[in-house]
């Protein structure tokens, strides 16, 4: 499953890497890149390194009912993983977080991989929310050579929010009717042999113990302000980007840009979502009236500005923390 979920991802970053590529003019994105002013990549990647510390906060929040964690070892167990999103293959990255988290903390690596699986639900429905603001106030062009369309964007739109109101409904049903989801688990489950089956129950009641943050309102509220917060901080980045390239963008663009990504980077690719991160985000830009080789030559910056940052911290924080690249592919197995 592992060698062949890599494949899958890999063959559809060098076809998304193929269309990204075609056609694209190298002496002209030579001379885009001459007039570009590459000093807002540093406040950019700044920005970057800033939204790590707001997914640690909003972590630790989703931690609370389990237990206290400090901030820096949520900080390094959150750009550990990303950095490992950026160069192991199906994304193992999540994964590794809760290992690393589980190792440092001392908590169960189940409970907080269900916080991250909550987090990322959190993420999916304020993406979307975005997504609604963006269609209701931002101008869209009325024709683009770009394959985007206001109804194909509006449709992702519509799967992703069936997609994570099953998911939401799967946790509170694990949260709230714990005992009714046992009965058919164990329905399920009956068949195996009692080692096995114990051992699956006890780790889905370990990971029933990290939904504990969607017990009360207010702490739903909470972590969608915090969502909130991080989304638009990193729409705020490509914003920047948009002054670095003298694109006569607005705001509202760079959240649409945003959302966009998101729905590129859910596609399997190969580490660092190469290929669907560039096609998706130069689509993105066409569609907003962007000409072809300034969209493409903006997606390999912006790419640029999370990879190194994240993937060089990651790895320093990897050494200080002891661990070793050898000992992280194991969660992938």
């Amino acid at each position: 499953m592992k060698k062949r979920s890599y494949w899958i991802g890999l063959v559809l970053s060098i076809f998304f890497l193929f269309l990204f590529l075609r056609k694209i003019d190298f002496l002209e994105v030579w001379e885009i890149f001459k007039d570009v002013e590459f000093i807002y990549t540093i406040p950019l990647m700044i920005i970057h390194l800033f939204s790590l510390w707001i997914r640690a906060k909003r972590w630790e929040y989703l931690l609370n009912p389990i237990k206290k964690v400090r901030i820096w070892e949520l900080f390094n167990a959150t750009a550990i993983g990303f950095m490992a999103n950026n160069i192991f293959p199906a994304r193992v990255g999540e994964v590794v977080r809760a290992v690393v988290l589980g190792h440092r903390a001392k908590i169960s690596k189940t409970a907080s991989f269900a916080t991250i699986v909550v987090e990322r639900l959190f993420d999916g429905f304020t993406v979307l929310f975005l997504l609604l603001i963006v269609i209701y106030f931002m101008s869209f062009p009325p024709e683009s050579s770009s394959i985007l369309t206001r109804s194909t964007i509006k449709t992702a739109g519509l799967l992703s929010f069936v997609f994570y109101v099953l998911v939401l409904s799967v946790l509170l049903l694990l949260r709230f009717h714990n005992r009714k989801a046992n009965q058919v688990i164990s329905i399920l489950l009956k068949k195996l042999p009692d080692k096995i089956f114990t051992k699956i129950t006890r780790q889905i009641d370990s990971f029933v113990s990290g939904l504990g943050v969607l017990k009360e309102f207010k702490d739903i509220l909470i972590i969608f302000c915090y969502s909130f917060f991080l989304w638009l901080t990193l729409s705020f980045s490509t914003y920047l980007l948009f002054i670095g390239f003298h694109l006569q963008l607005s705001p509202w663009a760079a959240v649409f840009l945003e959302v966009v990504l998101v729905f590129g980077v859910a596609i399997p690719s190969a580490p660092g979502y190469i290929g669907t991160f560039h096609w998706i985000c130069a689509a993105g830009l066409i569609f907003l009236g962007v000409e072809a080789n300034q969209a493409k030559s903006f997606a390999v910056v912006l790419w640029l500005t999370g990879f190194i940052p994240i993937t060089g911290l990651g790895l320093a924080l990897l050494w200080k923390e002891g661990f070793s690249l050898h000992l992280l592919k194991k969660p992938e197995e």
